[in-house]
């Protein structure tokens, strides 16, 4: 995978073009020299894994034949206070609006996607990341 990082000629603001065509901003903070006109790198990172792991949930849910009327996450992470300042825990909250899907059903899709599928998972895991994962399900009419 190539991709090519370019700096906008002021503050800390950078697009990425990634290999699927599409381009990702990224800036930091004013207070540090940026722009403020992009993401910041580490949500970035964070939004990759979350999207990642919600790709391969819903992806399995959908295989099983199951109905995803809505899905949403919502993480809390926490990052080392010192120098690199990676993330040391997130707590993954999931909620999946469903008629047919079981606690079962999302606990099975859940593990496979945590421990088999999700690759940006295990790459914050391997860094020593823990991750803790929370579900609500809303049985729908």
């Amino acid at each position: 995978m190539q991709v090519t990082l370019t700096w906008k000629n002021e503050g800390l603001h950078f697009i990425a073009q990634v290999p699927s065509g599409h381009m990702l901003t990224f800036d930091s903070d004013p207070a540090v020299g940026g722009t403020d006109r992009g993401a910041r790198p580490m949500e970035g990172l964070l939004s990759a894994m979350l999207a990642c792991f919600a790709a391969d949930v819903v992806s399995i849910l959908q295989k099983k034949r199951k109905t995803v009327q809505s899905f949403t996450i919502e993480a809390q992470a926490q990052r080392r206070e010192e120098f690199p300042k990676v993330f040391t825990r997130v707590e993954i909250h999931v909620t999946l609006h469903s008629p047919d899907v079981t606690l079962a059903d999302l606990d099975r899709c859940i593990e496979l996607a945590r421990d088999k599928y999700c690759s940006a998972m295990a790459m914050f895991v391997a860094a020593g990341c823990e991750i803790g994962i929370h579900r609500a399900l809303q049985q729908t009419a």
